[in-house]
């Protein structure tokens, strides 16, 4: 089912932040937001293992969410589990909201991953969490037209329904290459849980299994986000499993003309075309090494203007010793970047609590500006440089606020500006979408998120900055 609801915007403005700031400095504002932040839509969430979860193309902004009302997948209450697309046209100010899917299921894993194809029309895919091996997409009826779809096709991937432990789908990652004749890859966790991908000829249409990419140490999964030059490359940063069950370092590689080569370009394996891979993540570069104190989870990936990686990733510290689900309460943010010769690596900020019991390494999240890798946005509920608990002033209780760093020094040191502070609700999973013009639009999460299974009161916010 197809719906459509517009709204009159009122203009996009450029604002810079209201004033200069300093460290620590409280503002006596209740909700001070750094600008004009407009409601993207009244109820939405999203993982962070799939994209592009946010799009700019022809001054159209393309966001992707699912809604929850609250109580997981209680069929009384309207809108659970919707995969829904947010379109806002900047130059007539008009918000339309499209549903790709009803009731799939309530679950921020489900979020769509977006593409703009070769034709110009918009491609959105999406899974359940883990759940079967299968997964569904839609393409645009138009070019240039995000509020008008197609039918919804289904794709079976190779594999049997398990349970947390088959060969379900999760995690829709498209990505287009221009010089494999606009061959499209799709990267997801799939075959025994490891990431997998399939692959399209034709602009999306139809779909094969490729491969699978590498395997993990099958204690649950390895972790894998991507970023793509459009051209002829996919970079990978990837963990050995998820936090909760081993003390993750980072590895990094990136796949090119059918091979897999380590960070400084010497070859490293064949790409996998079948579903059995010899590639191990370990058997990588190794960007970052981990450890009971320091065990690592990857938010971002992007590419620099020389197109090296550069990765961003948070580091939780206080979980040596302590049984499963009892740590959390203290992260920080790392920053990487590959100089040509080496991975540098440091930690930038304080990235404060884990968002709920039960899932010690889910944080606040960031991101690196794709036009600007010098530029990053984090979630936090900690003043950044001391660790402090952020405080609001509003409520006197701590909430995650946003904040922008910038380094002139390749990541050596940083400087900090709040975006949101005195908050009377959490500011989470911060995304920038590329685009070429001035400013930068960043759009996130703004509400109460309690869990990844449909307990989230959160909105889609957005805010143009320069």
């Amino acid at each position: 089912m197809l719906v459509a609801r517009r709204i009159l915007l009122c203009l996009l403005a450029f604002p810079l932040f209201g004033r200069e700031t300093v460290q620590g400095q409280a503002f006596s504002q209740t909700n001070y937001i750094a600008g004009d932040a407009i409601e993207l839509n009244d109820n939405g969430a999203w993982s962070w293992f799939m994209d592009k979860r946010a799009i700019v193309d022809q001054r159209r902004l393309l966001v992707g969410s699912v809604r929850a009302n609250g109580q997981f997948a209680n069929a009384d209450l309207p809108g659970w589990g919707n995969i829904e697309l947010t379109v806002l046209d900047i130059g007539t100010k008009k918000i339309t909201h499209v549903i790709l899917k009803e009731h799939l299921e309530q679950d921020d894993h489900d979020a769509p991953g977006l593409l703009v194809l070769h034709d110009r029309r918009y491609l959105a895919a999406y899974s359940k969490h883990n759940q079967e091996p299968r997964f569904w997409f839609r393409i645009s009826s138009r070019p240039g037209d995000a509020t008008n779809w197609g039918p919804e096709v289904e794709v079976v991937t190779p594999g049997v329904k398990g349970n947390w432990k088959g060969d379900n789908f999760t995690y829709c990652n498209p990505m287009i290459l221009s010089a494999e004749t606009n061959r499209i890859y799709l990267f997801h966790r799939g075959v025994s849980q490891d990431p997998n991908y399939l692959f399209s000829d034709d602009d999306g249409r139809h779909w094969e299994y490729g491969g699978k990419l590498f395997e993990g140490r099958h204690g649950y999964s390895p972790y894998a986000k991507y970023a793509c030059n459009g051209r002829d490359t996919i970079h990978f940063v990837a963990t050995e499993d998820h936090p909760r069950n081993f003390d993750n370092s980072l590895y990094h590689g990136f796949v090119r003309g059918g091979k897999v080569f380590f960070s400084d370009g010497t070859y490293a394996f064949p790409l996998s075309q079948t579903t059995n891979t010899t590639i191990r993540p370990w058997n990588l570069t190794r960007l970052y090494q981990g450890g009971p104190t320091n065990v690592a989870w990857m938010s971002d990936i992007e590419l620099d203007e020389n197109e090296k990686p550069v990765v961003l990733f948070t580091v939780q510290v206080d979980g040596a010793g302590l049984p499963p689900k009892q740590g959390g309460f203290d992260h920080r943010f790392h920053y990487a970047r590959w100089d040509g010769k080496r991975w540098r690596e440091s930690q930038i900020a304080y990235a404060g609590t884990r968002l709920y019991a039960g899932e010690d390494d889910y944080t606040g999240l960031g991101l690196i500006d794709p036009k600007d890798p010098n530029t990053v946005y984090i979630s936090t509920d900690a003043e950044p440089v001391t660790g402090k608990p952020l405080i609001s002033a509003s409520d006197a209780r701590r909430h995650h606020e946003l904040f922008r760093g910038r380094t002139s020094d390749a990541g050596g040191s940083w400087s900090w500006t709040p975006v949101t502070a005195n908050s009377t609700m959490d500011n989470l999973r911060p995304l920038v979408p590329k685009w070429n013009d001035r400013g930068t639009l960043l759009i996130w999460m703004r509400g109460s998120y309690s869990n990844n299974r449909g307990e989230w009161s959160t909105r889609v916010e957005a805010l143009m900055l320069e």
